[in-house]
């Protein structure tokens, strides 16, 4: 919009001002577009300055403003914009009431309203940041009545009302959107992310699978999906979701991460590996990452990967208790007790009524021939909540 907005208003400046102030815009949008943000804000003020009556110039310093949060100026220059387009408008009026237009007549044939809309979409979005929900809601609507043709306009209205708990006013915004172009998905998503957070799933998924089906080259929708499928323990769904984002963003660290998490839910753990492959190649500081990896191996048997995985979480987050247990009990299962035990050892010490950790050290005694400590332990372990039939037969018969 940004771009046809400039366009529209450069070319009906030409008649009103001198080609060096047309130069001095393209020189400000050149600098813009380099990204020095503070040179565009200079020149754009000095195109100002020598041509106080140029919208473009008030528009992008607004805008810049807004980007870099300074929600005042952003203001002040949004007004300017508006004042200039009341001069265009009120000289307009004048010109056709000469030509004999009637005043809506003249109205009808006045072009500057949807710059006047946009101006007061961006005051709302402004008025948002500055948590004036009601003054933002008053310039949306203002921008409404101008332009009744935006989409944008309707969904970030509807975004306020969500913000405000009017959901069933925000529903309404959506849907009449939705009417302005049927085609789109943007407001769309939006109602299907507004259903989701009400835990209206079923309609979530309705608007979701409808986003998908207009356009499958767009990835949310497949990421929500997966989401609300993983929540309902759908996990194949899930999984196709996941996979049909990963084919669109295949580098996504989270999504790898969430499909990871279903193939262990189906007890898939060889797909499982691979996924954790992929995210902690993408960020190897990634601690949970590994820790899952080091479970996952473990599944599979493969005790002294699973001892480099909890090594690497535990290089990143040494205070992770749960994964030095692991540790150690990996050691147990590959006859490295004295390893294990120490390991067991520390992450007792942060974790001193976890029950599995005082029968695995249990076992690794048994490992080292010290019946009293094993015994000890389980005792321990049985105290803390532990059940007889997940203990091991010989070492409960040696101890009861």
């Amino acid at each position: 919009m940004k771009k046809l907005l400039l366009l529209f208003t450069i070319l009906y400046s030409t008649t009103a001002f001198s080609q060096s102030q047309i130069d001095l815009l393209f020189r400000c949008e050149k600098i813009l577009a380099e990204g020095d943000t503070a040179r565009a804000l200079d020149a754009f003020k000095e195109t100002l300055r020598f041509y106080p009556q140029s919208f473009s110039a008030a528009l992008r310093l607004s805008e810049i403003n807004f980007s870099k949060r300074d929600y005042f100026l952003a203001l002040q220059y949004c007004n300017i914009a508006l004042d200039i387009t009341d001069n265009f408008i009120t000289e307009q009026e004048s010109a056709l009431a000469k030509l004999g237009f009637a005043p809506e007549e003249a109205k009808a044939q006045i072009k500057f309203f949807q710059d006047q809309a946009y101006m007061h979409h961006l005051k709302g979005m402004i008025r948002i940041e500055q948590e004036r929900y009601l003054d933002a809601e008053f310039e949306f609507r203002r921008s409404i009545n101008l332009d009744s043709t935006v989409m944008q306009v309707y969904i970030d209205l509807a975004k306020l009302l969500a913000l405000q708990g009017r959901f069933s006013d925000a529903k309404k915004e959506l849907k009449y959107s939705i009417t302005l172009d049927s085609t789109s998905t943007k407001a769309k998503t939006q109602l299907a992310t507004l259903h989701y957070q009400l835990k209206e799933v079923d309609s979530a998924i309705f608007y979701y699978q409808i986003v998908r089906e207009n356009n499958p080259n767009n990835k949310w929708p497949y990421y929500y999906l997966g989401n609300i499928y993983a929540e309902q323990k759908k996990h194949a769904d899930a999984i196709s979701n996941f996979e049909s984002y990963l084919k669109l963003d295949s580098a996504s660290e989270e999504v790898l991460y969430r499909k990871a998490v279903e193939h262990i839910e189906l007890a898939q753990w060889e797909k499982a590996l691979k996924e954790w492959n992929k995210v902690v190649a993408i960020n190897p500081d990634n601690s949970e990452a590994w820790r899952n990896k080091g479970l996952t191996n473990f599944q599979l048997e493969a005790y002294d990967s699973a001892i480099i995985d909890f090594s690497q979480a535990l290089k990143l987050e040494p205070e992770q208790a749960y994964t030095q247990i692991n540790r150690g009990y990996s050691y147990y299962l590959i006859g490295e007790p004295k390893m294990a035990l120490q390991d067991i050892d520390q992450g007792l010490a942060l974790v001193p009524k976890y029950y599995l950790g005082y029968y695995f050290r249990a076992l690794v005694y048994r490992q080292l021939r010290k019946k009293k400590k094993a015994c000890a332990d389980l005792k321990t372990a049985v105290s803390l909540g532990m059940k007889d039939e997940e203990i091991d037969k010989d070492l409960l018969s040696k101890c009861y």
